[in-house]
């Protein structure tokens, strides 16, 4: 009682530092401020709309530090794993005990008056029995190698019996990867084939577990390391079109009114690009979101199995999980998009060339326009991978002649 006790003050304690201090919820969607303090996005978000609203610098709402007139929140993907294996753990202890109330529900079969509760099945007698009686079959010498098993709620004798033989199914056949009994390997349909025990088929299988959960894991790190990736993606991508916009916004107000209209196209033509790359920053991002949290899903199963002392269950169950993961795509997009902005060597050859510039400000712009949209390419791979692209700006500095 004092060990549930303290597991549940313990689990109340770590629920509370995954908590936003805003809605005192678990996370959702956890986003960090440059202060270091996290928040849900919705959370933060509304709190620095009514900031805005009062006119006021935005701050953090818990340590009060200003942030600045441009705030940019950063996804917190280590804390939001965290929040999801936290979920994940309560559901499981939930389902834990939802299990063992439902185990209780068996009766014994061996009770005359009052039912008592059944603790194993002895699938040779085909009985279900209680501690008592349990005791007594297990006291007789002819019945101490009677196979014993939990008691399953869902899993009844005749699931563990053979359709054709109606003999217990004691064996596996790694041909056709099915569980048998005894007279399908010698007189069956299965012989001549590679067949073992089932106790053999669950050690086999579950060396198999432990390597797919190990390549799950490896997957989704993978995953949780390339959203990291395209995040940096993104907010270089808005400091790219912040640094371009103010360059440029100098520079035209030199050239004065002769290069008004031209100055509003390429601004244009760099927020236009902003919204197509940023568009496709969230289509990979979204698509290799759900890529992680499948792999969770799988990961939380294959874990949850790892209890599963019945080896008829385990194989069972094991195999419809197997089949499912191999039908799912790990498969990661990369996306780079490089710092970008002017050298000082272009700025000072632009000042100086203001007049045949503006003479071929046509031509210049639609290979600006050209630039831009290629500086961000994607590519794709089963393995994390990352490209470097070239700075158009950088290697080639307005050369527009």
């Amino acid at each position: 009682m004092a060990e549930a006790k303290e597991e549940f003050s313990k689990a109340a304690d770590l629920e509370d530092e995954l908590s936003c201090p805003v809605c005192l919820c678990l996370y959702r969607n956890p986003v960090s401020l440059t202060c270091g303090h996290s928040f849900c996005k919705e959370c933060i978000q509304k709190a620095l709309n009514a900031q805005q609203q009062s006119k006021t610098t935005y701050f953090c709402p818990m340590c009060k530090v200003e942030l600045g007139p441009f705030l940019e929140l950063h996804k917190n993907f280590q804390l939001c794993s965290i929040v999801e294996t936290f979920k994940a753990t309560v559901s499981k202890g939930k389902q834990g005990k939802e299990k063992g109330t439902q185990k209780k529900m068996v009766p014994c079969d061996f009770c005359l008056e009052q039912s008592q509760t059944a603790v194993k099945i002895c699938l040779t007698c085909e009985a279900s029995l209680c501690q008592a009686h349990l005791t007594k079959h297990n006291a007789k010498i002819l019945q101490r190698d009677h196979v014993l098993v939990e008691v399953t709620v869902g899993c009844s004798l005749e699931d563990r019996k053979c359709c054709e033989h109606s003999k217990l199914l004691e064996c596996y056949c790694e041909d056709d990867e099915t569980y048998i009994c005894v007279l399908c390997s010698i007189t069956g349909s299965h012989k001549g084939h590679s067949v073992i025990t089932m106790k053999e088929a669950y050690d086999q299988e579950l060396a198999v577990l432990s390597e797919t959960v190990k390549s799950i894991r490896e997957n989704r790190s993978a995953l949780n390391k390339a959203l990291e990736e395209l995040q940096k993606s993104e907010n270089q991508l808005k400091i790219n079109t912040k640094t371009l916009t103010t360059q440029l916004s100098n520079l035209f107000k030199e050239i004065k009114t002769e290069v008004e209209q031209k100055e509003k196209q390429i601004l244009c033509d760099i927020q236009s690009n902003e919204k197509k790359q940023q568009a496709d920053l969230l289509k990979v991002k979204k698509q290799m979101e759900e890529q992680r949290d499948k792999a969770t899903q799988s990961l939380q199963e294959l874990q949850m199995m790892r209890g599963q002392t019945d080896s008829f269950l385990f194989l069972r169950e094991f195999k419809s999980v197997k089949d499912r993961i191999k039908n799912q795509d790990f498969s990661i997009d990369s996306i780079d998009v490089l710092a970008t902005q002017l050298s000082q060597i272009t700025i000072a050859h632009i000042r100086s060339e203001t007049q045949t510039y503006i003479s071929s400000l046509d031509s210049m712009m639609e290979e600006v326009h050209s630039e831009i949209i290629n500086q961000m390419q994607q590519t794709r791979a089963t393995q994390s991978t990352s490209l470097s692209f070239a700075d158009p700006f950088l290697y080639h500095p307005f050369q527009w002649k």
